[in-house]
């Protein structure tokens, strides 16, 4: 498996902070601007009421759930040298860490019980009472499950990264099969993010930092697995 390019990763990831960080915070009517490009005064947002759209989102949360809990087994059964669908214990360890850590504790349990910013359709930018804030401001403007940031997206951002991982060691007749895969997992992120903010759930931003947040973590991980890969 080919292994990751540390720096290469660390600079494409600090470049990705640095230039969502100056768009959203520097630029603050970007968010507003993304958003009224899906509203429609008087009929909302038309894309929230798209059936298929709705059912294939809640389809992807079940699978990258899915993808959590066969990443627990996988990572029992793998621990004491086994590998499973080409995985060891280290890489399944990896995908394990990755939900928990970044969907679960930084994304769903941390950010969105505190950070306060109210969903683009609870605005008074877009119907609602609640007032605009910037990402990364910690307000009151919503109580709990709030908008910063997208837990779905970090979730199949994370899905992503697993189907990755699992495709890995697909060489020869099978990296069509690989690159395939890779699309598809690249294309059904593409399409929650457009989901989420088109149907007025989340801004822009949410999506893009709960990328973010999610590809850090990830590499951060990788970082770790390798640490303990050479002491080993």
């Amino acid at each position: 498996m080919r292994p990751l390019d540390h720096l290469r990763a660390a600079y494409w990831l600090t470049f990705g902070w640095l230039a969502a960080a100056i768009l959203f915070r520097h630029f603050s009517g970007t968010d507003p601007a993304v958003t009224g490009l899906f509203y429609r005064p008087g009929a909302g947002f038309p894309i929230a009421r798209i059936e298929v759209l709705s059912v294939l989102r809640e389809a992807l949360w079940n699978a990258a759930l899915g993808v959590f809990v066969l990443s627990a087994v996988a990572l029992v059964w793998t621990w004491r040298g086994r590998v499973l669908a080409g995985l060891g214990a280290d890489r399944w360890g990896i995908i394990f860490w990755l939900f928990l850590l970044g969907p679960g504790v930084i994304v769903n349990l941390w950010l969105k019980n505190v950070s306060g910013r109210a969903r683009p359709d609870q605005t008074e930018l877009f119907g609602g009472a609640a007032q605009f804030s910037l990402p990364g401001v910690f307000t009151d403007q919503c109580a709990q499950n709030c908008s910063f940031v997208s837990g779905e997206v970090a979730a199949t951002t994370a899905m992503a990264v697993a189907l990755f991982l699992f495709s890995a060691p697909w060489r020869g007749r099978w990296a069509l099969a690989r690159r395939a895969l890779r699309g598809l997992a690249l294309a059904l992120t593409a399409l929650v993010i457009v989901q989420r903010v088109g149907a007025g759930r989340h801004f822009a931003s949410d999506a893009v930092f709960a990328v973010l947040i999610t590809l850090t973590l990830a590499w951060a991980l990788e970082i770790w697995r390798q640490v303990f890969a050479r002491r080993d």
